[in-house]
């Protein structure tokens, strides 16, 4: 019965082991997301907001876009878009990075240096990759306004669409890849349901396993092969998550 619950634990600690590995060796930017975890948990303990998810982030830029176009097309002003949307979205969630946005770019029209400036303050004050790729297409879209004379308002719409719909894709993919993860998880603790059903069984595969020669080549052969399908699932999955 003791080698039956030493080697249950076993499993478990190894299966949790393997699930927190893609983790760690992740993408080059872990560190960052890390950091990003870590302010985002102490934030929340302290009373504050959390990370807002990506889907999450992709569906409020494009409200905040058609927002800014409505207030455009109902005769505001630049500054004054900009100062109503600060004024909107800090009342909806101060935190949210959105609202950095709406306060560089309100506080750069205030001054007088133009909305464009504001909004690179933004995309270096962040390190969120989706935020920064919205703050730099607003940039280009806002230089292409003023350089051919196109509604600003207008271009904002065709803006927040193209938002919708890499909300969308995004979706599409999450759903596409909930299987594979799935597969994935099974895979890792099948080894170790294996193990204790053996025991269950009346079997001794834990004794088999670490008793030296053949058993225990197994064993090692086995944790590596696990080990090198996790990491290969991982990156597989990764990739094309890296991508949306």
């Amino acid at each position: 019965m003791n080698a039956l619950i030493w080697a249950s634990v076993a499993a478990l600690v190894t299966a949790a082991v393997l699930l927190c590995l893609p983790r760690v060796v992740g993408r080059k930017d872990h560190s960052v997301r890390a950091g990003l975890r870590l302010r985002s948990l102490v934030r929340r303990l302290r009373g504050g907001g959390g990370s807002i998810p990506p889907e999450q982030l992709r569906k409020d830029s494009a409200a905040l876009l058609r927002q800014f176009s409505a207030l455009l097309q109902s005769g505001r002003g630049e500054g004054q878009a900009w100062g109503d949307l600060l004024a909107h979205w800090r009342r909806r969630d101060a935190d949210h990075p959105l609202t950095l946005v709406c306060a560089q770019a309100a506080a750069a029209e205030a001054s007088g240096t133009g909305t464009a400036a504001g909004l690179r303050r933004a995309a270096e004050q962040t390190q969120n990759r989706q935020l920064r790729q919205l703050v730099n297409r607003l940039i280009a879209v806002t230089a292409l306004s003023e350089q051919t004379g196109a509604a600003l308002s207008h271009l904002m719409e065709q803006l927040a669409g193209a938002a919708d719909d890499s909300a969308q894709l995004a979706a599409a993919v999450q759903t596409a890849v909930a299987g594979p993860k799935l597969t994935q998880l099974i895979l890792t603790l099948l080894p170790a349901g294996g193990v204790v059903l053996g025991h269950i069984m009346g079997a001794s595969p834990t004794a088999t396993l670490l008793g030296g020669g053949l058993g225990m080549l197994c064993l090692i052969a086995g944790i590596g092969f696990l080990i090198v399908g996790r990491l290969w699932s991982a990156r597989m999955i990764g990739t094309v998550m890296r991508h949306v």
